[in-house]
């Protein structure tokens, strides 16, 4: 398998020809779920039949973002764990664009003049709904004549799980609600965010749960404050835990949000580590309790409860003895 290539462009990028040519999907790719999945799968099988490149051209910063389409700055698959997902697909090109002002103002057609033709593209394949130039008004309807003929279309349908359109804001509305659970059926797998081992108040080791507290990084999303089983890799090893999202409302804490995560069978320092946190399941919202020692005695509910996901996962996964 060949290594991805990540091409970095602007406005004032000489853009150089592509060897053997490329199939190009465009597209912004936020969340790579199940539809990107489809439309990056025919880019990679149209290219093996010609014998040619494959390659996405996307975009950063997100333009809904950027142009105020859309208010939520944070992201389902930042810019670095994109590039790692496409690599694992088999693409060999990830064109990124940079987005800004000049960029915006490009008309349709000379968009796909300045960023398209120069790669030798002998194929495009994006979704249905793709909008390209200045204001949008570029269409899949358009992407043929704007590109002189010069290279083939295909057009993904909309794809739909339980009669519902699979998208970025349908996998988005599923996290803010805490329902992480249903993640998968959308993006083709658990919702996984990155971040930082810090330094927090270290209650947690006091009450008999040391956990680790995350600094997120590159605008994940977050999900809805409460309390969630987990996947948890560092050290390039993965273990189970329960991590909690919120603001410590039994200690009277301030309005920052944290996330903490009690890693089960683990005792390691890990601070400054990087780490990831897979979201599996929603066990209970944030409360406040009475007492310190009516937290420990729900912490232990909250601990068993990941305990039996894990027995349940394993006996499906090993015969029994």
């Amino acid at each position: 398998m060949s290594i991805l290539k990540v091409v970095y462009l602007n406005i004032k990028s000489k853009i150089l020809p592509i060897k053997k040519g490329i199939v190009l999907a465009l597209g912004y790719f936020d969340g790579l779920h199940l539809a990107h999945q489809s439309l990056i799968e025919k880019t990679l099988e149209i290219a093996k039949e010609k014998g040619a490149r494959s390659g996405l051209l996307t975009f950063q910063p997100n333009p809904k973002h950027f142009l105020g389409k859309q208010k939520i700055k944070s992201l389902l698959t930042p810019h670095n764990m994109k590039i790692n997902l496409l690599d694992k697909m088999g693409v060999d090109y990830l064109f990124v664009v940079h987005f800004d002002h000049e960029v915006a103002k490009i008309p349709h057609k000379q968009f796909i003049e300045k960023f398209v033709l120069p790669l030798d593209v002998i194929h495009v394949v994006t979704g249905f709904d793709f909008l390209y130039g200045y204001k949008g008004k570029g269409t899949i309807n358009l992407l043929f004549d704007d590109g002189n003929h010069e290279y083939g279309v295909t057009v993904i349908d909309e794809l739909k799980v339980n009669g519902e359109k699979i998208s970025s804001s349908k996998i988005r509305e599923l996290i803010i609600f805490g329902k992480v659970n249903e993640v998968d059926k959308y993006l083709g797998r658990n919702y996984t965010v990155e971040g930082i081992v810090i330094h927090g108040f270290k209650r947690g080791r006091e009450m008999g749960f040391p956990t680790a507290n995350i600094l997120t990084i590159d605008h994940f999303l977050i999900p809805q404050n409460g309390v969630y089983i987990v996947k948890v890799k560092v050290f390039q090893k993965e273990y189970f835990g329960i991590c909690n999202i919120g603001h410590n409302p039994t200690f009277s804490e301030n309005n920052n949000q944290s996330v903490e995560v009690h890693i089960l069978n683990f005792n390691q320092y890990i601070y400054n580590e990087k780490i990831s946190i897979t979201w599996i399941e929603k066990i209970r919202d944030e409360k406040k309790f009475s007492s310190v020692n009516e937290l420990i005695n729900q912490l232990n509910i909250d601990k068993e409860k990941a305990i039996d996901y894990v027995k349940r996962i394993t006996d499906n996964k090993l015969p029994h003895s």
